[in-house]
């Protein structure tokens, strides 16, 4: 039965974009259509039908700064349906589970203004639920609300894992937040301790399970390696945020996928292939497909008025990869981000333009 489904969804998205002509070409930018105004893209994650993605969006609809909503936005129909969920919170990184019949992500109080500090408070409050698809059985988990992001089921439906950030950084640091540790909530037994280490990584952006007791993340310079000095991230291991993590791991293994500079936001498929960004000698920044079998395939991102995607995130069938980018020639007061897909099978990439947010799509 998997096997017929993947020949399906190989098919549906051979419709979706013409054949590609020859071998991908990696010594030009590729042709794609770069979206003109930008959003609030926060996050995506694709239903295993692989015909629709939930969707956080940021937007400042309904008040004077940002507040995030989740949305179910159908590839096939191109509607965009915001989920009913209440308006006392904000709502990011939303997930469905891996056989899709539930959705799970973090909510917050939404800030009082949109002073830095009060957008710090607010993520300082997140809080993980879970529900079924339809909404029903809606349930906050019994953690101590905190800098939450990023939670996960794994594979088998029994737990949730997720990133908690120790602490703040000043406005004029890179990042807002900083000292992750993953942690996994068991949903049979309501455990709640850490996935492995602790481990400390400096910055986080993303984490996958790779299989019940397996974690992928996408992380930096984790402090505690059980080395006794300091690791060269830069010079070895040329700036790999790529790491597998095993659960009760004790100390942090070395970055994976090191071979190629800047490895970044993994993604997997359930044939085991990681797709990731990295910047390749000559080539520059590139979605790349690390297989199975350690084979790999790079294919040169559409740089021109194309910045860096911010997110990668593959369907289960590896068929497509649906991205976040943004950049300075994405003009709105809304955010600097838009969607788009590359289609492994054709080896070409596509736009994706949601309906706008207004309230009438609110009310909906």
């Amino acid at each position: 039965m998997t096997k017929q489904i993947l020949q399906w969804l190989t098919a549906f998205f051979s419709l979706l974009a013409p054949a590609a002509s020859g071998a991908y070409d990696n010594s030009r930018f590729p042709p794609f259509d770069t979206a003109i105004e930008g959003r609030g893209f926060q996050d995506i994650s694709i239903h295993p039908n692989e015909e629709e993605w939930l969707i956080s969006e940021c937007s400042k609809v309904i008040t004077n700064f940002p507040s995030c909503h989740l949305f179910i936005y159908s590839l096939k129909d191109k509607t965009y349906r915001r989920l009913n969920l209440s308006r006392a919170y904000s709502y990011i990184n939303g997930k469905f589970s891996s056989n899709g019949k539930q959705i799970l992500a973090v909510r917050q109080p939404p800030p009082k203004s949109n002073h830095y500090d009060e957008v710090l408070k607010s993520y300082a409050q997140g809080e993980i639920f879970i529900m079924n698809r339809d909404g029903s059985d809606f349930r906050v988990l019994p953690i101590p609300a905190n800098r939450i992001m990023n939670p996960v089921m794994s594979p088998d439906g029994t737990k949730i894992a997720y990133l908690i950030a120790e602490s703040d950084k000043p406005y004029v640091s890179s990042v807002s937040f900083a000292y992750f540790e993953i942690w996994e909530y068991d949903l049979m037994s309501g455990e709640n301790r850490l996935f492995a280490g602790p481990m400390r990584f400096y910055h986080a952006t993303m984490i996958n399970y790779l299989s019940d007791s397996e974690i992928i993340a996408g992380a930096l310079a984790p402090e505690f390696t059980g080395e006794g000095q300091s690791r060269d991230y830069l010079g070895k291991y040329q700036g790999s945020e790529v790491f597998k993590i095993k659960r009760q791991m004790r100390f942090a293994p070395e970055p994976s996928f090191y071979d190629l500079p800047f490895a970044r936001y993994p993604s997997t498929d359930i044939r085991g292939n990681v797709f990731f960004e990295a910047q390749p000698e000559k080539i520059g920044f590139s979605l790349v497909m690390r297989t199975a079998t350690g084979s790999t395939k790079i294919w040169r991102a559409p740089q021109k008025n194309f910045c860096v995607a911010s997110k990668y995130i593959s369907a289960a069938s590896g068929n497509y990869v649906a991205f976040i980018y943004g950049g300075d020639s994405l003009t709105s007061a809304e955010g600097k981000r838009a969607l788009g897909y590359f289609d492994v099978q054709n080896e070409t990439w596509h736009s994706i333009s949601p309906p706008k947010i207004n309230q009438d799509l609110l009310h909906k």
